[in-house]
């Protein structure tokens, strides 16, 4: 009688081993599925066949898996670790290369347990968006966001003007010189920190001196304009501006991600004795557009882009809440 109790229980135990086996199998084989990326149109919903999208990792910025969609809308990446935060972006292929197109940028974080991650699409202009023209600040303008944003807005306003006689005649600019290994400079606030034509030490610059550039070119054109800085608005005032037809000049991250500092990078301030920590991917882009959940802006770096809005109004936020307006 015990040894049949005991052949009952070690066949009972084998099954458990068994079944907990295959279960454990089973969570394997869903994990490693990776996940599929549905877009589908912002409207109606319908899968959009064919986009180029890609997967970058929000913390190191670089570009993990690049995949084009199926007919059905949907595409696979096999890449992507659990628990990492990822900017996924579509796009046409054509426009991957030309940018004259749509981008959608969302950031999410990759959970194993969730296969599918549907990602909203824009890719027609809408009577709701402002048509500011595309202005790319490459090549000459490698640090040229801000000033090459300001020029999309004067030229949506029929102010005939290019980016580089913005860069080179109205930007305030002051030069970063370093002494005894440590760097000087201007506060951004002020002047530019640099030159935005110098890939390697030219920085950034905030609203207030763009303001300045866009005054200064006003007057000399002798344009019917007028021009604010609208640094800290609220999220709600600056959405209203674009509603009114107003273009706003907006300081996020570059894609929004989490804004990088970086000591060595930075530089003292004119009239100050401590060194200020230098913004390692600041950008500016020109908000253009919202409708629902997402916001439109013309980014210098890739042409029109939508974002969440709650994302996108995070990031403005945590940059300080920098902005700039142009009116009529």
């Amino acid at each position: 009688m015990w040894t049949r109790y005991k052949r009952l229980l070690l066949i009972g135990i084998m099954i458990i081993m068994l079944l907990s086996s295959c279960n454990s199998f089973s969570q394997q084989e869903t994990q490693n599925k990776g996940l599929t990326v549905l877009t589908v149109e912002f409207n109606s919903g319908a899968p959009i066949p064919n986009l180029y999208i890609t997967a970058t990792d929000v913390e190191t910025g670089e570009v993990i898996e690049d995949a084009i969609g199926s007919e059905e809308g949907e595409a696979k990446f096999s890449k992507l670790k659990e628990g990492q935060e990822y900017a996924i972006a579509a796009t046409t292929l054509e426009n991957s290369t030309k940018n004259d197109g749509y981008t959608t940028i969302e950031h999410f974080t990759y959970d194993a347990t969730k296969p599918y991650y549907r990602l909203q699409t824009h890719f027609s202009r809408d009577e709701q968006e402002l048509d500011v023209p595309v202005v790319m600040q490459n090549p000459e303008l490698p640090h040229g966001c801000e000033i090459t944003s300001l020029t999309a807005v004067l030229n949506y306003y029929g102010l005939d003007v290019t980016k580089l006689e913005m860069a080179d005649r109205y930007l305030p600019k002051q030069t970063i010189s370093n002494v005894n290994g440590q760097r000087f400079g201007p506060n951004p606030n002020q002047a530019f920190a640099g030159n935005p034509r110098d890939k390697t030490h030219g920085m950034y610059v905030f609203a207030a001196p763009i303001v300045k550039a866009a005054e200064a070119v006003i007057a000399d054109k002798h344009a019917d304009l007028r021009v604010s800085n609208k640094s800290g608005s609220t999220q709600d005032e600056i959405l209203q501006l674009v509603r009114e037809g107003v273009p706003v000049v907006t300081w996020v991250t570059l894609d929004l991600s989490e804004p990088k500092r970086d000591l060595d990078k930075g530089w003292v301030y004119e009239g100050e004795t401590v060194p200020h920590k230098a913004y390692m991917n600041l950008h500016a882009v020109v908000l253009t557009g919202h409708l629902g959940d997402k916001v439109v802006v013309m980014d210098p770096l890739k042409g029109f882009v939508t974002y969440n809005v709650d994302q996108f109004f995070k990031s403005y936020k945590e940059l300080g809440k920098q902005a700039v307006a142009v009116h009529k």
